[in-house]
């Protein structure tokens, strides 16, 4: 006779679910219940106290000994006893730790065969849109992740003021930083201040010239951000982390630097007028 409580024969399918959980089949939880508490169980036992047919009692058996959660009782006849759960837990966490070592292995082989991402490629799916909303948000991610160097070529109307504390902490660590800032900018009232004394604390980082073609950035030579303007007035930033893409705008950024203008070469008396507005 099974030691089975009420409890667990009441609460029997919430049982058979938490079985589930660990890996087993319906059918395999119901033939475990009803094994537990035996010790030398027929299969024709099995089928009447699980309610399993007993066309599949058989195969829910011979898993549940594999797995570790029943016995095989030799004798004469097959019988079957149901492991204690507490056992039956320690068999079932040996065999996933087994089986998720075996499974590392594998992924480790299948790194060392498998081709590179095509994380420079054009048809990469990191290549993505940002609404206005977020490039804000893209920029300030650009300024924490970049190494090395960073390009930004800036045109009216301003749509975000200079960070100098910012720009100071990235050229403290190394990061060669330049900005290209359309002279048109020196006639907004808000920004023009700022980037006036921007431009003398990180001396040098700033120069000016009539005309930036578009908003863009270049980061580390690797990824370049251009503004794209759409129809109704918005814009949108392309994000686009190819190689050969960011080189020619780091290319088109150069040339526009060479013939830039510094703080100092400005028209005398520019600065002047812009920090007494």
């Amino acid at each position: 006779m099974s030691y089975l409580t009420s409890e667990i024969f009441v609460n029997r399918d919430e049982w058979i679910q938490k079985l589930k959980k660990m890996g087993l089949s319906g059918y395999e939880a119901q033939v475990y219940l009803a094994l537990l508490g035996e010790t030398r169980a027929p299969a024709s036992r099995v089928v009447r106290k699980s309610g399993v047919p007993q066309s599949k009692v058989y195969g829910a058996l011979s898993s549940l000994v594999e797995r570790g959660f029943a016995e095989l009782v030799l004798g004469d006849l097959k019988l079957y006893r149901g492991i204690a759960p507490e056992q039956a837990f320690e068999n079932y966490r040996r065999s996933v730790e087994e089986s998720l070592a075996d499974s590392r292995g594998d992924m480790v082989e299948l790194a060392r065969k498998a081709p590179d991402s095509p994380s420079d490629d054009p048809g990469s799916l990191s290549i993505r849109l940002v609404r206005s909303g977020q490039i804000v948000g893209v920029v300030s991610d650009a300024f924490d992740t970049v190494e090395n160097e960073l390009v930004i070529a800036v045109r009216a109307p301003m749509v975000m003021g200079p960070d100098t504390d910012k720009d100071l902490e990235m050229m403290g660590r190394g990061v060669k930083l330049r900005y290209l800032i359309d002279s048109s900018v020196l006639n907004d009232a808000v920004y023009a201040p700022q980037i006036i004394e921007n431009a003398e604390e990180t001396n040098g980082a700033v120069r000016f010239i009539e005309n930036v073609p578009l908003r863009f950035m270049v980061i580390d030579g690797r990824t370049a951000i251009v503004e794209l303007a759409e129809n109704d007035g918005s814009t949108m930033g392309l994000v686009v982390p190819n190689r050969g893409l960011a080189e020619n705008m780091q290319v088109l950024f150069d040339g526009l630097w060479e013939r830039a203008k510094t703080l100092d070469q400005l028209p005398e008396g520019v600065r002047q007028v812009v920090m007494s507005r």
